[in-house]
């Protein structure tokens, strides 16, 4: 990996000049190209189209801001080759890997114009991102060793696998981050501007010119993101800036050849990876799949806390503006404690506040805390444990939860779980029931089902049992479950009804937080 292009006379005033000349055109080409897109977009479809669900905007909006975001920055740095010898001369010393992050960048715009447009199954937009990654560390970047509060780690082997785990990090949690308008794009720039920053302190003008490149045009973006939007980014325009970023992070970064100083990297995506760990922490621990789509995301959670966009949208400034600072100050200090700070700052703050994380906190606690029980006491047959966790929403489980542990009782059952995950009531619930029986010679002494929750042909949830196969059928254990299905079903049906105003006026752009809601018992 190149150890940093040091142009030891960044002092020279005709580089500032570079720079600010390449974020003013950028700026300016994407204002004029993003309307151009935006229409074609319309023309051929590819848009984003309301589903009553996730997606609840009152039309189909287009998804190729990415395009005119990629399109404006690649246009702009080679126009640049021919008139600023500035970065003539920065691009020469790098060109393997700036080709390398545009070849890759390329195949990630491809992808993400595919999935926006026609759908992709994850596990092939994993290997887009896959080959996307792996042609930039073939272009020079990874990382050998990295030095964590002044600590060096030596990578060896895992090298390349670390980068690649990065690299792929930074794509996701950007990607996953995008979904209210003007959060990605803002996000972007400021990370964008203050690897610029980084970049500068660290004498590196060529990813100070391509960081600023990119912030021009995200800055251009935003003025047809912001809300209400009439243009979203796409899958691929949140790849693509999750990979620049990722990439320009580390070479913005570098103590020496091949050495990463991870807490200025770590400092600049802390939102993005506080939102995708508590992402995938949600839904390990309540034993969905990480692809589950719900409404756990840190602009879901604001927006529930009666956060409006505009509220939102400063909050994360703020946030990203702390973040930035400490990268920017650590950078200049070469003092990687105050980037760390920083990264524990934003993170502190959500959690104190509780405006983020309080919810999967609860679910680790619970998960330590009936281990340490587990350990201590061992199983003692027929002592009951439970973990109860609301993660999303403000109606009243607990009621209908107590009613099925009465169920599960009765049944002799020795597990039930409900996961209710219903992102179009803003719902999320996750409760299991165990109770320890002796040790069985099989596994086979226990029979297992699993009943989905459906309401108006949308998969909300699910009941999971395990119960003690005896000398009785377990066909009328299950017969009695399936009218608990039902009921719990009917309930959550109930529950869409009554906030169907609600959801019609979040597509409307005005946010009502839902009232509380009682759930019918079973019996009713």
């Amino acid at each position: 990996m190149y150890s940093g292009v040091n142009d030891t006379d960044m002092e020279k005033p005709e580089q500032l000049y570079t720079v600010l000349a390449l974020f003013a055109a950028a700026f300016a080409l994407c204002f004029a190209v993003t309307p151009l897109v935006r229409n074609a977009a319309l023309r051929f479809g590819l848009v984003d189209a309301p589903d009553g669900r996730r997606k609840t905007q009152k039309k189909p909006i287009p998804v190729a801001g990415g395009v005119a975001v990629y399109l404006s920055t690649v246009a702009i740095l080679a126009g640049a080759w021919f008139f600023a010898t500035e970065w003539q001369g920065a691009f020469a010393k790098q060109s393997t890997t700036f080709l390398a992050l545009l070849a890759a960048g390329s195949v990630l715009v491809c992808i993400g114009m595919i999935d926006d447009f026609r759908g992709m199954r994850g596990r092939y937009k994993l290997l887009g991102q896959v080959a996307a990654a792996a042609i930039v560390i073939a272009g020079g970047v990874y990382v050998q060793s990295v030095t964590i509060l002044d600590v060096k780690v030596e990578l060896g082997i895992l090298a390349w696998p670390f980068t690649l785990f990065w690299l792929l990090g930074a794509i996701n949690s950007l990607n996953l981050i995008d979904g209210m308008d003007g959060l990605l794009g803002t996000i972007g720039l400021i990370l964008c501007v203050t690897i610029g920053g980084m970049a500068f302190l660290n004498l590196s003008f060529g990813v100070a010119c391509v960081a600023v490149t990119l912030a021009g045009a995200l800055l251009a973006f935003l003025g047809f993101n912001f809300p209400p939007a009439s243009i979203y980014l796409g899958d691929a325009g949140s790849m693509l800036i999750g990979l620049v970023i990722g990439t320009l992070a580390i070479q913005a970064s570098l103590k020496g050849p091949a050495t990463v100083a991870l807490a200025a990297p770590l400092a600049l995506l802390a939102i993005p990876i506080f939102d995708t760990s508590a992402a995938i922490l949600r839904r390990k621990l309540t034993g969905r799949s990480i692809f589950t789509t719900d409404r756990g995301h840190f602009h879901h959670v604001l927006l529930r806390h009666g956060f409006s966009n505009q509220k939102i949208l400063f909050l994360v400034v703020v946030l990203c503006t702390i973040a930035g600072a400490g990268a920017l100050v650590g950078s200049y200090l070469k003092n990687e404690f105050i980037a760390f700070a920083a990264f524990v700052a934003v993170l502190v703050i959500l959690l104190v506040s509780r405006l983020f994380g309080i919810a999967e906190l609860s679910l680790v606690k619970e998960k330590i805390s009936a281990f340490v029980d587990n350990v201590r006491h061992g199983h003692v047959d027929g002592k009951v444990r439970q973990i109860k966790v609301h993660l999303q929403g403000s109606a009243d489980w607990e009621t209908l939860w107590q009613e099925l542990t009465v169920t599960a009782e009765e049944l002799q059952l020795k597990t039930l779980t409900l996961d209710v995950n219903a992102p179009v009531i803003h719902e999320g619930y996750h409760a299991r029931w165990e109770r320890s029986m002796a040790d069985h010679a099989e596994v086979p002494g226990f029979w297992r089902a699993e009943m989905p929750l459906t309401v108006r042909g949308q998969v909300v949830g699910r009941l999971d049992v395990v119960g003690l196969r005896d000398e009785e059928s377990a066909w009328p254990k299950l017969a009695a479950l399936a009218k608990v299905v039902a009921s719990v079903e009917l309930t959550i049906e109930a529950i869409m009804v009554e906030r169907e105003p609600a959801r019609l006026s979040v597509a409307s752009g005005t946010v009502h937080s839902p009232g509380n809601v009682q759930l019918e018992s079973l019996g009713s």
